[in-house]
């Protein structure tokens, strides 16, 4: 029987139409997705512009650490921005904002707090740790005391206690300056370093919060040029929580502190923390930030048993000329005064007059 001239030459030609067929349909569906995705971001990213206020854009400013959770990125500059400000931003080479010291800065006034103490909302140089340095550095005869700004935006005070034990030995601090914010008593529940057995005692949590995952995802962003400012990566970060911290609590919402598991544990952390203090001979102050009614009494009662003075700075509802409006956090005026009365402080401390300015 004489073979068809169309046999399977003809098939495989309609093979390879029909498999370069499929292809292009593939090919023009996977465009079409890519084409939808692009215009379902950039429709998303020009609606929250116009309509939905975002709180802060730009890069963070810290980095996942297995030890505190996070710590701030050693020689990193970045510009932050927000409906009411936009701030120059940096650290130092020890991961500490302010400027770079000439040595390691032992027998320093060491700072430690959340975003108030490092100084989220103004420029490098306007945060209160860097004016308490910088009128130091002015009154100094001699060699000025360092200053050392350990403030770490949006945690609690475990993390006072742990950078006590691993940390604060190396630098002998002459003074240290604990900031409590109101919202310190929900982050110590939420990050889990650690909790109160059913004995009352404090244990460290071996499998704290972490938030490795999460930096996964900021490395990824950070690797794209302009992505940090979008303000729909804005918009996410307000939800998934980065390096700033909610306003305090508005006067007459702050719960009952006796039924509050929070509560509990924040007072046996600082208690701790103070004890670690005693310990070793390091003087301390504690300065309030938006704490009010009870839970402020409670924290005066702990930090005098220990002879240490606690400075109760003006809430927002009293000096609004202190705060951002929006932002919650402290202007720079708000830092000018924070500045004013921890010097006063120091004055009793230190060494020398820490008012009195160079000639």
């Amino acid at each position: 029987m004489p073979r068809s001239e169309a046999g399977p030459s003809s098939n495989g030609k309609e093979e390879s139409k029909a498999g370069r067929s499929r292809w292009r349909r593939i090919l023009q569906t996977a465009a079409l997705f890519l084409i939808s995705c692009i215009f379902t971001v950039a429709s998303g990213e020009l609606i929250v512009r116009f309509f939905v206020p975002v709180r802060n854009l730009g890069p963070t400013f810290s980095e996942y650490d297995p030890y505190y959770g996070k710590v701030l990125k050693k020689n990193f500059r970045c510009v932050r921005i927000a409906p009411e400000f936009t701030m120059s931003f940096s650290t130092n080479s020890y991961g500490f904002r302010g400027p770079e010291p000439s040595a390691f800065p032992s027998h320093c006034i060491l700072f430690l707090g959340d975003s108030f103490t490092s100084g989220y909302g103004v420029n490098d140089g306007e945060e209160f740790p860097d004016l308490v340095r910088a009128r130091i550095a002015q009154s100094a005869k001699g060699a000025p005391i360092p200053v050392v700004n350990a403030g770490l935006g949006n945690t609690g005070n475990a993390y006072w206690l742990r950078f006590l034990k691993r940390e604060a030995g190396r630098y002998e601090p002459r003074v240290i300056v604990f900031a409590f914010c109101e919202n310190d008593f929900a982050d110590n529940l939420r990050e889990r370093f650690y909790f109160l057995d059913s004995t009352g005692t404090l244990v460290e949590n071996s499998a704290p919060a972490t938030q490795e995952g999460a930096r996964f995802v900021q490395e990824i962003i950070e690797a794209i040029p302009g992505l940090p400012y979008s303000h729909l990566v804005g918009l996410a970060r307000e939800f998934f929580s980065e390096g700033t911290m909610l306003s305090p609590q508005p006067a007459g919402s702050a719960p009952d502190s006796v039924s509050q598991p929070s509560d509990a544990l924040t007072y046996r952390i600082v208690g701790q923390a103070f004890q670690i203090c005693k310990r070793n001979g390091w003087p301390a102050i504690l300065l309030t930030i938006g704490t009010r009614g009870e839970r402020l009494r409670r924290l005066q009662d702990l930090a005098r048993s220990m002879d240490i003075p606690v400075l109760v700075t003006p809430l927002k509802d009293d000096r609004p000329d202190l705060y951002y409006h929006i932002d919650g956090h402290w202007n720079a005026a708000g830092h000018r005064y924070a500045s004013t009365m921890v010097l006063d402080a120091l004055a009793r401390i230190l060494p020398y007059d820490v008012h009195k300015d160079s000639q």
